[in-house]
């Protein structure tokens, strides 16, 4: 008898328990809910949308080689395949240019990238001139490479894209 007691007053202990956790639960539930809503609609949808960078590019690829030459040049380690891509450094020149501005949240900024077939004198096929534009209120680049789809080789066309590639080959 006396043990019967005592778990029936265990067990009366576990239920005021749970009572006083739902009771201090509903008391702040309200508070929980706003908080949960908060952060579904503020925060959830910045985490998911699209970068600045991602609303201002504009690609002018059709083809799936096309991608492939721009993947190529933007996905470039240098030769030893380490450190930044070269596509990281761009924006970071061009971060750098601009300080004191979010350059890509501006709008007059436009990012354009086309990958066309090489030169009419290149005889390979698989050889496609990818071009960088860059273009805002005061300031026009373009940086072009011809991209060898078949081995992955890049070669710079124009100043820009020259200082670019050595920036990623001696920069780590």
């Amino acid at each position: 008898m006396v043990e019967e007691r005592k778990d029936k007053r265990e067990e009366d202990k576990k239920i005021k328990k749970e009572s006083a956790l739902k009771k201090f639960l509903k008391k702040r539930s309200f508070i929980y809910l706003m908080a949960a809503v908060f952060f579904v609609v503020f925060i959830v949808p910045d985490m998911i949308a699209p970068s600045a960078l991602e609303k201002i590019l504009v690609e002018n690829l059709e083809s799936d080689e096309q991608n492939i030459a721009w993947n190529i040049v933007k996905s470039y380690r240098g030769t030893d395949g380490m450190g930044s891509t070269l596509g990281e450094i761009l924006l970071i020149q061009i971060e750098n240019t601009y300080p004191t501005e979010k350059i890509f949240e501006h709008r007059d900024t436009i990012i354009e990238i086309s990958a066309i077939p090489g030169p009419e004198f290149e005889i390979d096929e698989g050889v496609y001139q990818v071009t960088f534009s860059f273009k805002t209120y005061d300031n026009d680049r373009d940086y072009v490479w011809n991209v060898a789809i078949q081995t992955d080789e890049i070669f710079p066309i124009n100043d820009g894209a020259r200082k670019m590639m050595n920036i990623v080959e001696f920069y780590d």
